[in-house]
């Protein structure tokens, strides 16, 4: 069932359709209705205009004035009508009847009709409206005028009308029960490849992702069906996504949790077998390390998770030069942890202030993931920068450890993805987080390698907001 206030794709085009026959074909019907009855009524008063002409033909003028030179059933022959009786009466001027089958009268203002031209008028009678022809005849050198006046019934006219009427109409009308269904069916025909791709798409099975098939799909139809292809292969890329990413996941909690099990049946052990002696110290440490670890992974596979959703952050407007420090202060601790040195550049407080649009939130975690990544496998130097270049500004994370092979760099922005190096606390999570996270800024990460091609380089391409200042600012975040 179609929902309230929609309508099938059947009724949108049969409808359209239906007017555009429908409106042109009543306008040429009425348009051959009204040119039909014109020349019909033309042509009446022409034969009623010969008619008063041919009772003319027979008036004499003599000594004692105009006469009629036939009998009055002579005349009414001259003027016979199968379809309805005529009436005519011919008379003088001064009102002196020559012969007729009736008394009609003249119309106002024909003293002024001209002679021989014929004066069309209707007039009504006691055998009802009649149409009538007047012509007024005059002899040269004589005073005395004779009219010549003919009627005929309206109703002989009102039944041609009704024929022509019928004539024009009805052919229509059966035309119109012929073209509905013929329309009806070519449209239904047309819609048929619609239809076969709806009920092929409602056959699938819920996990059938394929394309859908372009065989016999109008071209109209080929868009619509190429877009849904796409849909389909982009959503079967993010179920192949989904599933592979709860399988690394599975797969890296397996061993945080396998240690955090074992070391718990340690201590289970050791109660039972000593109930009054203290639990191990070291083996405590070790379960503190495994807990920690395995939340640490789990906050970045939520993290992750969370990114690839395309979760809309706040957006704000806040000053990069002053985020950067604040990160930079707050890294310090762990640095000195590694027993590295994390350096801020010096140009962060000249450079200042220069303007982000965004979630200073997400562009703090990206940093944090990447000074972690460079404590954890860097140098022994951690530099952060920041260099303006046009329209970007453009963060750098460096360290002076050894460089990484190219091939390296690319896989390490796969997430799950551990080098030989990779200690046991990382989660091959940090880098694909922090890549995700600069998209979310409309940003670009890159890594490649310090000046002279030593260290590894992680640069943040980020977009400069030089005006406009349509949004809230905020400070850095407070860790």
């Amino acid at each position: 069932m179609n929902p309230a206030g929609s309508a099938s794709l059947l009724r949108k085009l049969l409808y359209p359709l239906l007017w555009l026959w429908l409106l042109p074909a009543l306008l040429a019907m009425l348009a051959a209705f009204w040119l039909a009855g014109r020349t019909a009524q033309s042509s009446f008063d022409r034969i009623l205009k010969d008619d008063a002409l041919a009772l003319g033909a027979q008036v004499r003028w003599d000594a004692e004035g105009p006469r009629f030179a036939v009998d009055s059933r002579t005349a009414a022959s001259l003027v016979f009508d199968s379809l309805s009786p005529s009436r005519f009466t011919v008379r003088t001027g001064d009102g002196r009847t020559l012969v007729g089958n009736a008394e009609l009268s003249l119309p106002q203002g024909s003293d002024q009709q001209p002679t021989g031209h014929p004066l069309f008028y209707d007039t009504p009678t006691t055998w009802g409206s009649l149409r009538a022809v007047a012509v007024r005849l005059e002899q040269a050198g004589r005073p005395e005028s004779v009219w010549v006046i003919v009627g005929e019934a309206q109703s002989k006219r009102d039944q041609i009308s009704r024929e022509l009427a019928l004539a024009i109409f009805l052919p229509a009308a059966g035309l119109g029960f012929l073209i509905i269904p013929l329309l009806f069916l070519g449209i239904r025909y047309g819609l048929a490849p619609a239809r076969d791709t709806t009920l092929a798409v409602a056959r699938r099975g819920i996990d059938d992702l394929s394309p859908l098939p372009l065989d016999n799909v109008p071209d109209e139809l080929r868009g619509l069906i190429g877009h849904i292809n796409d849909l389909l292969a982009r959503l079967q890329e993010a179920v192949a996504h989904e599933r592979r990413f709860i399988a690394d996941a599975a797969h890296q909690l397996r061993t945080p949790v396998a240690g955090l099990k074992l070391l718990a049946d340690d201590l289970q052990r050791t109660h039972h077998a000593n109930p009054g002696q203290p639990p191990d110290s070291e083996v405590l440490d070790e379960l503190h390390a495994a807990a920690s670890r395995a939340t640490h992974l789990v906050r970045q596979l939520l993290a992750l998770a969370r990114s690839e959703r395309g979760t809309p952050a706040e957006t704000t407007r806040f000053e990069l030069c002053a985020l950067l420090q604040e990160v930079a202060g707050r890294w310090q601790e762990p640095a000195a942890a590694a027993h590295k040195t994390l350096q801020a550049d010096a140009d962060l407080a000249r450079l200042g202030p220069l303007w982000l649009s965004g979630s200073p939130i997400l562009l703090e975690e990206a940093l944090g993931n990447v000074i972690d990544n460079a404590l954890l496998y860097g140098g022994p130097v951690v530099r952060i920068s920041l260099e303006p270049a046009g329209d970007e500004l453009l963060v750098h994370v460096q360290d002076n450890g050894p460089a990484i092979a190219p091939a390296v760099r690319d896989q390490m922005l796969t997430p799950f993805w551990r080098g030989d190096q990779a200690s046991a606390s990382g989660s091959g999570l940090g880098l694909p987080i922090a890549q995700k996270a600069v998209r979310g800024l409309g940003g670009e990460l890159l890594i490649g390698s310090g000046p002279q091609g030593t260290g590894t380089r992680v640069t943040f391409r980020l977009p400069h907001q030089r005006t406009g200042r349509h949004t809230t600012e905020a400070a850095p975040a407070s860790k």
